[in-house]
C-alpha cells in the first residue's frame, strides 16, 4: 500500500516538473476591423485535456466568434474531442475539453498546436493624431460559475501552464496632412515636412516639373545646385489605406530663394575715419566662390580674411569720403549682398593729432595750432572739447585735466567714434 502510494507521487512529481505553456497571438487594426487571436499550445508532455478563460479589454473590443483551432478539431483520432465545451461571454471565453474519457487518444508532446480561434471586433475608437489602444486579451481564472481555471491536464495532473498574454492594437484613423517648410540657401533649397500619417512615397516637384519620388519615411530633401533665382515647390503625399481603395494624396506648396550670397551685420558698426578698426561681417556664401570681397564704402577691407562661409574679418580703410554713414557690400562672382548704411565714418572728441588714440599729444597739438601756428586739426570738431562752441586754450586744459587730473571726459562721441550730436551747431568734421 505504501509503495502504490510512493509510486503514485513520484509520477505526479515528474509530470509536474514538465513543461507547458499557452500562448495567445495579437494583432492590429482599425475601429470596425476584425482580428483573430490563436490560442496555440507547446507541452513537453502527453496531454489529456484543458480548460481555461480568456479574458479581454471589454471597453475596446467585442468577442463575434469562437471556434475549435485546427489541433483540437482533430485531436481524437482524426475527429473533436469527447467532451468539448465552449462558452462566449460577454467578458470574455470559456474552454473545458477532454480528448478520450477512456483514455485512447492524447496529444503527444510538441509545439505549435492550435486550440481555439477567437474573433474579436475592434470597437475602440483612438483620437485621431493621437496614440493607438493596446487592448489587452489575456488567460484568466474568472470566468464562469464556478469560474474556470487555466489548467493543463497530463498523466491524471493539473498543470498550471506558463500564459503568454497579447495585445490588440487599435491603430489611429487616417489624418492625412503635409506640414511642408522650406528654406533657400546659397546654392540649395532644403524641404522638410511632418507627416500626420506615414505616405507611402512622396512626390517632388519644382515650378511643374517632377524631380524627386521619396519612399516612405523620408521627411527631408535637398535640391541642391540651383542657380541662383525662385522656386515653387509642390510637394504631394500618397498613401494606399488598404489593397482595394483608391489612394489619398495630400499636397503642401512652398517657394525658396536661392541667393548666392548674403549679409546679414558688421560689428562694430563705428570706427575712426583714420581706419584701423578691426570689422567682422557675417552672412552666407561667402565661401561659395573663391574671390568674395567686402567692401566699405567702396574701399576693400584691409588684410580681409574670409574665415568661413559665414564670417569675414579684416581692417577698415581710411576714409575716402570723410565721416558719415556708409554701405558694407559682400561681392563675389556669384553675386552681392549689401548693408545699407551698416557703418559709420565717425572721429572722437579729442584726437586731433592723426593717430586716432587720446593721449597727452592730442592737448599739445592743440597748443600748438593755437598758439605756435600749427597746422588745424583735420576735424575741428574734435578739436572742440569742453563743448562751448569754440577751439581755445580752455580745450587742452580740459583734456589734461581729464588725462591726469581725474577730470570729466569729453563730450560725444567719445571713447567711441560716432557723429557729432549737436553737428548744426558745430565746427564741421571734413577730413
Amino acid at each position: 500500500m505504501h509503495l502504490v502510494a510512493v509510486i503514485s507521487v513520484a509520477m505526479i512529481s515528474s509530470v509536474l516538473a514538465q513543461d507547458t505553456a499557452l500562448f495567445l497571438s495579437g494583432g492590429s487594426g482599425v475601429t470596425g476591423d476584425s482580428i483573430t487571436s490563436h490560442v496555440t499550445l507547446d507541452s513537453a508532455v502527453e496531454v489529456q485535456g484543458w480548460s481555461m478563460g480568456i479574458c479581454h479589454d471589454t471597453a475596446n473590443l467585442d468577442v463575434t466568434a469562437a471556434q475549435d483551432g485546427p489541433t483540437t478539431m482533430i485531436i481524437n483520432g482524426g475527429g473533436p474531442p469527447d467532451f468539448n465545451e465552449l462558452n462566449v461571454l460577454p467578458d470574455g471565453v470559456t474552454v473545458g475539453v477532454v480528448i478520450s474519457f477512456v483514455g485512447s487518444n492524447a496529444l503527444p508532446s510538441g509545439t505549435g498546436y492550435g486550440l481555439l480561434d477567437i474573433d474579436y471586433q475592434l470597437t475602440g475608437v483612438p483620437a485621431p493624431r493621437g496614440f493607438p489602444i493596446d487592448a489587452t486579451v489575456s488567460f484568466c481564472n474568472t470566468l464562469g460559475a464556478p469560474a474556470v481555471d487555466v489548467v493543463i491536464v497530463s498523466g491524471g495532473a493539473s498543470l498550471i501552464p506558463d500564459q503568454t498574454n497579447a495585445f490588440i492594437q487599435i491603430i489611429p484613423p487616417p489624418d492625412f496632412c503635409l506640414d511642408l517648410s522650406c528654406e533657400g540657401g546659397v546654392t540649395d533649397s532644403i524641404l522638410t515636412w511632418n507627416e500626420c500619417t506615414p505616405f507611402d512615397y512622396v512626390l517632388v516637384h519644382r515650378d511643374g516639373d517632377l524631380i524627386a519620388m521619396l519612399d516612405a519615411g523620408i521627411t527631408e530633401y535637398v535640391d541642391a545646385g540651383l542657380d541662383p533665382g525662385t522656386y515653387t515647390y509642390a510637394l504631394l503625399g500618397v498613401v494606399f489605406p488598404d489593397p482595394t481603395s483608391a489612394p489619398e494624396v495630400v499636397s503642401a506648396i512652398c517657394e525658396t530663394q536661392i541667393i548666392p550670397i548674403t549679409a546679414d551685420g558688421v560689428v562694430p558698426t563705428a570706427g575712426h575715419y583714420l581706419g584701423g578698426t578691426e570689422v567682422t561681417v557675417s552672412g552666407s556664401g561667402f565661401m561659395a566662390a573663391s574671390d568674395t570681397e567686402v567692401t566699405i564704402d567702396g574701399q576693400i577691407l584691409v588684410d580681409l580674411v574670409v574665415l568661413d562661409d559665414n564670417t569675414a574679418t579684416g581692417l577698415v580703410p581710411v576714409a575716402l569720403n570723410g565721416i558719415g554713414v556708409f554701405d558694407v557690400r559682400v561681392v563675389n562672382s556669384l553675386g552681392e549682398a549689401t548693408l545699407v548704411g551698416a557703418f559709420t565714418y565717425g572721429f572722437i572728441r579729442g584726437v586731433v593729432n592723426g593717430d586716432s588714440q587720446l593721449d597727452i599729444g592730442d592737448a599739445m597739438y592743440l597748443a600748438y595750432y593755437l598758439f605756435v601756428g600749427g597746422e588745424a586739426p583735420d576735424c575741428l570738431e574734435a578739436g572742440e572739447v569742453n563743448g562751448d562752441g569754440m577751439i581755445d586754450l580752455a580745450d587742452p586744459i580740459y583734456l589734461v585735466t581729464y588725462l591726469f587730473r581725474n577730470g570729466p571726459m569729453p563730450l560725444a562721441p567719445f571713447p567711441e567714434a560716432g557723429l557729432d550730436p549737436d553737428a548744426a551747431n558745430g565746427l564741421g568734421c571734413d577730413p
